[in-house]
């Protein structure tokens, strides 16, 4: 007869043990590859958008402003509606019928805070809530994990869903925390780091009108895109184009200023390292959070003013990252730098 001969328990825990540690040295590898593939997809994100950017420059002679000034709040250079940079893309990005939706005769929701004077029965509504949750793929970073829609925003949608975005716009390197002379290089004293006037770029040209905000002209923001802004065009980037950063990452669950359509939630500002956490993590707290952040492993992606993307790594001195968010700063930055 014959004698069959099974497993002993000894021989199969080590089998199991085998089996858990090749488990183990396989699975730092499958994430390290899935986690290049979301990158390699979100340098494909930007490289679209900076192409739109260019395809917008080609036909108007400069990128889109920071915001959208319309004719309804009086002539150029007066009050605005709000809408991003982004949503001038919109035809640009293939997404016509969804700028075709938009209302450009009022803001994006209804709410007064923030200090905002608009007439809320004339320029304010709801009429454009279903372009600011319409998700759009291509503004989203795969490894940024956050709610596609939240109620995390400000300003005029205070507390309003509204749908984010992974990419903002380059401020340059103004201050966040305090607010020097148009121009001028300080230390701020909130942050300890070096900044630059005026605050966020809001430079007004002129005085304050009856319930209107003035366009504050071209010397504010030192980067590309800002708030209240001119448009800029390759022309006003004497740095470089290659040299220059035109779009940024953002993780939108860190921040309330995060949704797309919204021309004050789609810029971000050097002033503070990148990808700078909070000890404490608080989305209400702008003045640490209105920059740019990643969920790539050490470092973030970024869209050059020559449509190239590149990879900066959080290690970067923080003068040459400020140095490549300003325009003409005259900086010498060597491609080694960083």
């Amino acid at each position: 007869m014959s004698r069959r001969r099974g497993f002993t328990l000894i021989e199969l825990l080590v089998v199991i043990a085998i089996i858990a540690v090749l488990i183990s040295l396989l699975l730092p590898a499958v994430q390290s590859a899935r986690e290049a593939a979301r990158r390699a997809q979100c340098v494909n994100n930007m490289k679209q958008l900076a192409l739109a950017a260019h395809n917008y420059h080609d036909v108007n002679g400069k990128f889109p402003a920071g915001l959208y000034l319309h004719p309804v709040f009086g002539p150029q250079g007066l009050a605005w509606n709000n809408s991003s940079w982004i949503v001038l893309l919109l035809p640009q990005m293939e997404q016509s019928a969804v700028h075709n939706a938009v209302n450009f005769n009022i803001m994006w929701g209804d709410q007064l805070g923030g200090g905002w004077r608009w007439n809320r029965a004339v320029y304010m509504g709801q009429q454009n809530m279903t372009v600011r949750m319409t998700i759009l793929n291509s503004l989203i970073c795969p490894s940024d994990n956050s709610p596609d829609i939240d109620n995390t925003n400000a300003d005029e949608i205070i507390g309003q869903q509204g749908a984010g975005t992974s990419y903002v716009g380059n401020l340059g390197d103004n201050c966040l925390a305090c607010n020097p002379t148009p121009g001028a290089v300080v230390i701020c004293a909130d942050t300890g780091r070096l900044c630059r006037g005026p605050q966020l770029g809001h430079h007004r040209t002129s005085a304050i009108g009856a319930g209107q905000d003035i366009e504050n002209g071209g010397i504010a923001g030192s980067g590309i895109f800002w708030a209240w802004g001119s448009n800029v065009g390759v022309a006003q980037v004497t740095d470089g184009t290659s040299n220059t950063l035109m779009i940024g990452e953002q993780i939108r669950r860190v921040t309330r200023w995060n949704c797309w359509v919204h021309a004050n939630q789609t810029i971000g500002s050097t002033a503070i390292p990148l990808n700078f956490r909070l000890p404490v993590p608080n989305v209400e707290n702008w003045t640490r959070q209105y920059s740019f952040r990643s969920q790539h492993p050490g470092g973030g992606n970024f869209a050059m003013c020559d449509g190239s993307v590149k990879f900066l790594k959080d290690t970067i001195a923080f003068p040459i990252y400020q140095g490549l968010s300003t325009r003409g700063q005259g900086e010498v930055i060597s491609a080694d730098a960083y």
